[in-house]
């Protein structure tokens, strides 16, 4: 029986990817130093627009992976544009008013953190690869300021220097998460979640 991601799985991994961008902006928002409370919101009129532009960049990493994998992939063409505008719920106290810093998820650390609770709990390379894909795409659309080691640092760097290797990462990172599908010919015992439809 050949393996496959399941809707259940990828709302899963959903869950995981946004508490922890809540834990780190809420980590952020409490705990990080004064002078690292400068985020801010983008101009309302400016918001469709931009979380549209994440969600078809996150639809055709998705749907790289899909033509990879085939029809069967297809949870995973949903979770890869969700996950990509999902990286956005740290702009969450900014818009409630509250000072924050900015970006608090946008982090490295952050995609470590949420690649490590996905390999204890789901325990599947094609979703962490998703992640990391939605990851990167993420920060392939964003301009302005990150902060790449928060919330250990609030060192910020401009994200522009950084969009095509991000890019580009993206976009690989969705091919191989098709191909591992692909090479998952058999279900095997994992003792996590179970990911066969």
């Amino acid at each position: 029986m050949a393996k496959q991601p399941s809707w259940r799985t990828a709302a899963y991994a959903a869950l995981i990817y946004g508490g922890v961008a809540l834990v780190f902006t809420a980590w952020g928002t409490v705990l990080g130093p004064p002078a690292a409370q400068i985020g801010g919101t983008r101009p309302e009129g400016t918001i469709p627009g931009h979380l549209a532009e994440l969600a078809a960049f996150g639809l055709l990493l998705g749907l790289g992976c899909m033509l990879i994998y085939g029809g069967k992939g297809l949870p995973l063409v949903f979770l890869t544009p969700v996950l990509t505008v999902l990286l956005d719920v740290d702009h969450l106290p900014a818009y409630l008013g509250f000072a924050e810093p900015i970006r608090p998820a946008h982090s490295l650390l952050f995609v470590i953190v949420v690649l490590a609770v996905t390999a204890v709990t789901i325990k599947a390379l094609d979703i962490e690869l998703v992640m990391l894909s939605a990851f990167m795409g993420h920060m392939a659309v964003d301009t302005g300021l990150f902060a790449p080691f928060s919330p250990i640092s609030y060192w910020y760097t401009q994200l522009g220097p950084y969009r095509v290797p991000s890019a580009t990462g993206a976009i690989l990172c969705a091919v191989a998460a098709g191909v591992a599908l692909r090479r998952q010919e058999v279900v095997v015992g994992n003792g996590g979640l179970e990911h066969s439809a």
